[in-house]
């Protein structure tokens, strides 16, 4: 049995059917190229201060340990032939022969053809971009008390993020008060202002809330000094010049891009059926089906990567949405479905219900729809609190994150950035250079 994928489904999955593989009524293979879990709705607490990156990543050995770990990415799959080729770390490629493959790999950041974004902007969707991501705000502030030239130090002080789905939202607004503790600290900058823009081409923020929370999201935003441009798009940003559609323009080093995901593209390396958007299509038993709809022998999809149809919806066709309160439910359906499928029984349907959206914003104010109950301010920041604090894998790792609320809650938050130098063997070589020298 081939995992292709340890996001929230493949790791669900595989931890599900870990007492199978225990007792070799199957051989689990799990292939992804980092080796860790990394818990993604905690991304904007990482780049505000709030959550250390090491508390939001799940090392897989140890709750995998019965499966066969292979640290690499997909070269290509023959459904037909029932082989896949994995891209080892080493660059080597080796054939992978299975009986059922489950693709679960997941989305990556959508990107459009914006004239310099891929130089100029930043990703959202890693706990790398995350924590890099606070220390460069971190540093451009320190950088505009440094410099004499205003319009540099303009440019520093000036933030734009494109993508007002929640995950941008929180992301701005864990990340700008960052910002506002650390620039109080700086006299130099007494007298200056930072400039955070929000980009959104449709007319509201956080779409996926309600239209009353929506707009109390907007409201909040906006009190806490957050520029919000709607129906509003980026044009270009060569050389940082974000130029939008208003006509208005903006020099900064801080373009942070976070509209939206798409399928991950290692999927154009297979032969897999896909949908209309390119997901994986499947029906409502994970099964990859053609577009006549008979399955592919052996083949299952889910999560951010897959086209599941939702049968609980009362318009027809609809589709679940790419989150993780889905990968980890179908992940589990699923592993029913293959332990039934082992003794000749059929697989199971997926149906689920939503339970709602969370977002949190920081300062102890989110905003929840929780089983259709709107939620803002405190109470919706405390849920958000608590079904992480429980969805996160591990107890040890559990604690450890709510210790690390409670000490944000009782000592100030440190704001020293750790990477001012991207090359961390910068100072070595310094120093070797300099004692060269003498």
């Amino acid at each position: 049995m081939l995992v292709l994928g340890a996001g929230f489904g493949g790791f669900t999955l595989a931890r599900a059917l870990r007492r199978e593989a225990a007792r070799n009524r199957l051989r689990l293979t799990v292939v992804d190229p980092q080796p860790y879990l990394t818990y993604k709705p905690l991304l904007p607490e990482v780049a505000g201060g709030e959550t250390q990156p090491r508390d939001t990543v799940v090392p897989l050995r140890r709750p995998l340990k019965h499966t066969e770990l292979v640290p690499g990415s997909v070269a290509s799959v023959d459904t037909s032939g029932k082989v896949a080729v994995i891209r080892t770390l080493d660059g080597t490629q080796r054939p992978i022969h299975y009986d059922h493959v489950v693709f679960a790999l997941g989305a990556v950041t959508k990107t459009l053809p914006i004239p310099g974004l891929s130089e100029n902007g930043i990703g959202f969707s890693s706990i790398e971009e995350a924590a890099f991501l606070r220390d460069h705000v971190l540093d451009r502030i320190q950088f505009a008390a440094a410099t004499s030239d205003p319009a540099e130090r303009r440019r520093a002080l000036t933030f734009v993020f494109v993508g007002g789905g929640y995950t941008g939202v929180e992301a701005i607004a864990e990340l700008q008060r960052l910002a506002v503790t650390e620039f109080r600290r700086y006299p130099k900058l007494y007298g200056e202002r930072m400039d955070w823009v929000l980009v959104e081409a449709a007319g509201r923020i956080a779409s996926e809330l309600t239209e009353k929370l929506s707009g109390w999201t907007l409201d909040l935003l906006r009190r806490r000094g957050i520029r919000v441009l709607l129906h509003t798009e980026m044009k270009s940003c060569h050389n940082g010049e974000v130029v939008l559609s208003d006509g208005s323009t903006h020099a900064s080093d801080t373009i942070v891009w976070v509209a939206g995901v798409t399928p991950n593209p290692v999927l154009d390396h297979t032969d897999v059926p896909r949908g209309r958007k390119g997901h994986v299509q499947c029906d409502a038993y994970l099964r990859v089906v053609r577009n006549d709809g008979s399955p592919v022998d052996g083949a299952w999809g889910l999560g951010d990567d897959a086209q599941v149809p939702d049968l609980t919806a009362q318009q027809q066709p609809a589709f679940y949405p790419p989150n993780a309160q889905n990968a980890i439910r179908q992940a589990r359906t699923l592993a029913r479905s293959l332990r039934n499928v082992l003794v000749g029984d059929a697989p199971v349907a997926y149906r689920h219900r939503s339970l709602g959206t969370l977002a949190s914003y920081g300062g102890t104010r989110g905003a929840a729809v929780l089983r259709g109950l709107p939620l803002h301010g405190l109470p919706a920041w405390a849920v958000d609190k608590v079904y992480h604090a429980l969805a996160l894998p591990g107890p040890g790792r559990r604690l450890r994150l709510v210790l690390g609320w409670i000490g944000n809650g009782l000592t100030a938050n440190q704001t020293a950035p750790v990477s001012s130098f991207p090359d961390p063997k910068h100072r070595f070589r310094q120093a070797a250079k300099e004692q060269d020298s003498k």
